[in-house]
């Protein structure tokens, strides 16, 4: 029996969750001192006063509550395969490779190299994997291959929460002046790409940044007042019939991303 664990940035619900038989750890921020834990997609409330706030960090989970969820796995007889976001962006790969060294058991950590909705889509196809009755070495070979498959790009409104958090390489050049907004790709880490003049811009520059053969989509936005239909759009004439899940980003993201944020994942 495996059993897949992931954390709360890859943006599952709790009906979703409980659907597909895996465990979502909580990642945390923190304002003012008061720790807040995500919880999953839709159950976060409104966070955007903290997000907005200028204040607000963002915690990984503690080894702690890595060494609790693998232990109470393999003593029920799991082998565990956890997929988390990039160790690009957070610790909470490393932690998780810490635990699984002190667990023991057979457990196999895996470093997704991207977040939220290009998480989603791996941890959806390791899923898969396990119900095809694969084995957890096999698997994860599986999940490294189909790794170079899945893109995210996306772009922000500002880069202050990016430069703030740290997640901002400084020889990149991103503008956000007047009209103007950068666009990134995330693989590993946030790599600028190019500055795009205006709205109707930015969804085409997405749009296309998705190949022809990709077989399912994410649109993320940070904040439900993002109007992402003219992205939306623009990806149904070109995909034709295939699934373009909208998905908006939990506080954690947003603390990085500020709000405005909006993007594109997919898998080939």
């Amino acid at each position: 029996m495996i059993a897949i664990v992931t954390d709360s940035s890859a943006g599952y619900s709790t009906a979703e969750l409980a659907k597909i038989g895996v465990h979502a750890v909580p990642l945390s921020y923190i304002c003012d001192g008061k720790i807040y834990e995500e919880k999953n997609r839709g159950e976060n409330g409104d966070f955007k006063k903290i997000v907005e706030c200028g204040r607000a960090k963002t915690s990984q989970p503690t080894l702690s509550v890595f060494v609790d969820t693998f232990s109470a796995l393999v003593k029920k007889g799991y082998d565990v395969l956890c997929i988390l976001m990039s160790g690009g962006l957070s610790g909470t790969y490393a932690s998780a490779c810490s635990a699984a060294r002190q667990v023991g058991g057979n457990i196999s950590v895996v470093d997704s190299l991207t977040t939220n909705g290009g998480q989603h889509l791996l941890v959806d196809e390791a899923v898969n994997m396990v119900v095809g009755g694969l084995e957890l070495s096999r698997i994860v070979h599986n999940l490294d291959v189909l790794r170079s498959r899945i893109g995210t790009i996306f772009t922000v409104d500002g880069i202050d929460n990016l430069v703030r958090g740290g997640r901002l390489i400084a020889s990149q050049k991103p503008n956000t002046t007047l009209n103007t907004r950068p666009l990134f790709n995330l693989g590993g880490g946030i790599r600028f790409i190019t500055n795009v003049r205006g709205v109707a811009a930015r969804c085409k520059a997405l749009a296309e940044a998705v190949p022809a053969k990709a077989r399912r989509i994410f649109v993320m936005r940070s904040g439900n007042d993002v109007d992402v239909t003219p992205l939306i759009d623009l990806l149904r004439e070109k995909h034709t019939g295939t699934k373009i899940h909208l998905r908006e980003v939990g506080p954690v993201l947003s603390i990085h991303l500020g709000f405005g944020a909006f993007g594109v994942a997919y898998i080939e």
